[in-house]
């Protein structure tokens, strides 16, 4: 098939919760694609709905969520709502998730060895002989050192670094078609986080996987990302590709997630003043009691009375650049 080709597809996806006697809408009609082994990074501020649509397309959503509309293409099959049988044959085998905190992750009174080999042995017809083999391959490919003298060791005998990497070689062990891989690098150190980026780049191009990247750091995003879907209270209020996102980002929020990433101003002198970083006033609004218009108006320094009143129709900017914004602008930011 195609690259080009999207592997996963969000069509008008709306995720609710309910709330002792109402329903509140945690997702509102979120669209996006995958293409066949790319990055798709997603970002946002918390609570904007970035994890939910991950647990939705994993149909993992907390007791209390429902997936209330929409479709879920996974190769063209609506997963939305299928039986949990065929949920959990497709788990594993075509989509994985490595979730954000591995030392809650990873169960703390098994070896990783048995965790990963546990892995394989729930989506794939193998003995335990061959999962432990497959668990020892995967521990390998991620480059944890020493492996075979490690497959008895527990979570707690590893850094954060290395649980990560065992996180990855779990989602990895079933060889699936998508990798969700939410903040997968937190509380790790800088020099960590380039290990396990490059990793998941030689990973993907040597089995050809694609990944959908959630994340809070516009530099992973910059370093990793083909494709960018950026989320705002329950939306997708831009996406397009990484290039154009990056450097000629159309919603004002987008363009204030950038400014407020620091920069290396190369040629400064070691004492020169840093230059300042642009906040994006305000918070998030609360779940249930959102705007009337566009959901970012209250912190938006162009809003006006139509922004405030009207929900904004989605303009197509470019091929595939498209933003939710009544004013939206291709002006490269400064």
């Amino acid at each position: 098939m195609a690259k080009d080709a999207p592997f996963l597809e969000l069509r008008n996806l709306s995720v609710e919760m309910r709330d002792k006697d109402r329903r509140i809408r945690v997702l509102d009609d979120v669209s996006l694609a995958i293409r066949r082994g790319t990055t798709l990074g997603v970002v946002g501020e918390s609570g904007c709905g970035k994890s939910m649509t991950a647990l939705a397309i994993m149909r993992l959503l907390p007791p209390g969520f429902e997936i209330t509309s929409g479709q879920i293409l996974l190769d063209g099959e609506d997963i939305a709502r299928q039986p949990e049988a065929r949920i959990r044959a497709l788990r594993g085998n075509d989509i994985s998730m490595i979730f954000q905190e591995p030392m809650t992750s990873l169960n703390p009174v098994f070896t990783v060895g048995d965790q990963i080999a546990e892995a394989v042995r729930q989506h794939q017809n193998v003995t335990r002989a061959e999962a432990a083999a497959r668990a020892l391959d995967m521990m390998r490919a991620v480059q944890i050192p020493a492996a075979e003298s490690r497959l008895d060791a527990y979570p707690h005998e590893f850094s954060g670094g290395m649980r990560q990497r065992v996180m990855i070689a779990m989602a990895l062990a079933c060889k699936p078609r998508l990798i969700i891989a939410d903040e997968p690098t937190t509380a790790l150190d800088v020099t960590v986080q380039a290990q396990i980026f490059a990793l998941m780049r030689e990973l993907q191009e040597r089995t050809g996987t694609a990944i959908m990247l959630i994340t809070h750091d516009l530099g992973a995003v910059a370093e990793m990302a083909d494709d960018v879907a950026v989320f705002y209270a329950g939306k997708r209020i831009e996406s397009g590709p990484a290039e154009q996102i990056l450097h000629q980002p159309a919603h004002p929020y987008t363009r204030g997630l950038l400014a407020c990433t620091p920069r290396l101003q190369l040629g400064r002198t070691a004492f020169a003043a840093a230059p300042a970083l642009v906040e994006v006033p305000g918070m998030v609004p609360e779940l249930g009691r959102m705007p009337a218009g566009c959901r970012f108006a209250p912190r938006c320094r162009r809003a006006d009375e139509t922004c405030r009143e009207t929900p904004p129709p989605e303009s197509t900017l470019a091929a595939t650049h498209v933003a939710a914004c009544w004013k939206p602008t291709v002006e490269v930011p400064a």
